[in-house]
């Protein structure tokens, strides 16, 4: 069984998160938990304010119309779906809900609408990127597909244990024979060496080339089925981040994949900068793969 959490707020940006969803081939049977955040005053303060308590009611009733939409977009898609209102501050929420469930996916728009206590923000996503303890997706882009489209991937991999987790986590879904996956190894450029030094630095790119390129094969072998629609490539670059994101706007991919640990090796580090540049900067939809430990 794969538990997945949506979270909604109603606008456009969700409906486009939804429908991205529903071309997502996730293993089932899928168990989906529909969540929004909404401010509402304490039953004591509608006491004594009527006003308070229109507010609340109205409150209410839109989160219940939130969640009735998403359902409307994902009833086909899940085996069981829940409802969840949440109250306080959303990225919190979302965080512990997740936590609470124990559950294997977040899946939320990058952007949504202003609203007192409901608002999917940049920050939002970037914040529940960040602390959630399981993969999450965020979605940009168009949506001008249907849920059969198939979906084309930029998985940026390398030799760490994180980015290796996560290649095996995409792999694990059931993907149709026609999606097109793209793995990209970015070799970082050292830069401002001084000429005594060049003999053996380029050998030492030659060699990471080279290293790089088997790990890009490796990688190949998790997606037997798809073996004849995945190119492999390898970029020279000072920075990871942004010769992902530029080669994703190249691709024009749908989805691109960076593995993200809390670990604190240096090699770590440097992948969670490298995913949060990209979660930042680009144009498609970003999963950041985090396999819950078991």
């Amino acid at each position: 069984m794969t538990n997945v959490i949506f979270a909604t707020d109603g606008s456009q940006q969700a409906e486009q998160a939804a429908k991205f969803l529903c071309r997502l081939p996730l293993v089932g049977p899928l168990n989906l938990t529909l969540l929004t955040n909404v401010f509402i005053p304490s039953h004591d303060a509608d006491a004594a304010d009527p006003l308070l308590k229109d507010f609340r009611e109205h409150q209410e009733a839109e989160a219940k119309a939130y969640l009735a939409k998403a359902e409307s977009i994902l009833s086909e898609k899940a085996d069981s779906i829940g409802q969840q209102i949440v109250h306080g501050h959303i990225g919190h929420s979302i965080v512990e809900a997740a936590e609470a469930s124990k559950c294997d996916m977040i899946v939320m728009g990058a952007k949504g609408h202003s609203g007192i206590g409901r608002m999917l923000l940049g920050s939002t996503s970037d914040y529940v990127a960040t602390h959630a303890p399981c993969n999450v997706i965020v979605v940009r882009g168009s949506s001008h597909h249907e849920a059969t489209d198939p979906l084309d991937l930029t998985l940026a991999y390398n030799e760490t244990p994180a980015s290796q987790r996560a290649c095996e986590e995409v792999a694990k879904l059931e993907w149709d024979a026609s999606t097109r996956v793209h793995l990209l190894g970015v070799v970082p450029l050292f830069e401002g060496f001084s000429q005594d030094l060049m003999p053996n630095i380029v050998q030492y790119r030659t060699e990471q080339r080279v290293a790089a390129m088997r790990h890009l094969e490796t990688g190949r072998e998790l997606f037997p089925m798809l073996r004849d629609r995945i190119s492999l490539d390898i970029i020279e670059s000072p920075h990871v981040g942004e010769s992902i994101v530029n080669e994703c706007d190249k691709q024009g991919c749908d989805l691109v994949v960076v593995g993200d640990s809390r670990r604190g090796s240096i090699s770590r580090m440097l992948l969670g900068s490298v995913s949060r540049f990209v979660l930042r900067h680009a144009e498609c939809s970003v999963w950041i793969a985090r396999s819950r430990p078991r």
